[in-house]
Parts: C-alpha cells; sequence; structure tokens
C-alpha cells in the first residue's frame, strides 16, 4: 500500500506542476491583454471622446455573446487569428 502512495503522490505531484505552470501563463496572458485593452481604451478615447464608451461597453457585450453561444464564439476567433496572420 505504501508503494502505491509513492506512486499516486508522484503522479499527483506531476499534475499539480503541470497545472500550476498553464494557470501561471493564463493568468500572465489574461494580465497582457487587459493591458493591451487599455492602451486601445485610451488611444479611442484621447482620437474620438464621443466613442470611448463604446469602447467600454463594446467587449463586455461581445464577451456575454461569446459566453452564451459557441458559434459566435468560434467565429469571432477565427476572425482574430486570421487577422492576426496578416498583421
Amino acid at each position: 500500500m505504501v508503494e502505491f502512495q509513492k506512486i499516486a503522490d508522484k503522479w499527483f505531484g506531476k499534475i499539480q506542476a503541470d497545472i500550476d505552470k498553464k494557470i501561471a501563463n493564463f493568468v500572465a496572458f489574461f494580465f497582457f491583454m487587459i493591458a493591451l485593452g487599455a492602451l486601445a481604451g485610451v488611444i479611442i478615447a484621447q482620437r474620438h471622446p464621443n466613442q470611448a464608451m463604446l469602447a467600454v461597453i463594446a467587449p463586455a457585450v461581445t464577451g456575454l455573446i461569446a459566453y452564451y453561444n459557441r458559434a459566435f464564439a468560434a467565429v469571432v476567433f477565427a476572425i482574430l487569428v486570421i487577422a492576426l496572420f496578416f498583421m
């Protein structure tokens, strides 16, 4: 039984390390995206002050739609990936 516990601990340790690494990467990417969004918000607010509120509301509404509609999320993701290749 002790041998099984050692094997199980080893496996769970590997799984935990892998999950920790993925969480760290996700959080770093998340904060990077927030920074890019803030930069875009500043640029839009300076150049188009009348459209500043739209720059805040549009991503929130789009996120809600994507949360509830998987097809919409997939289409938007595909468009963003294609746009990334053209940049």
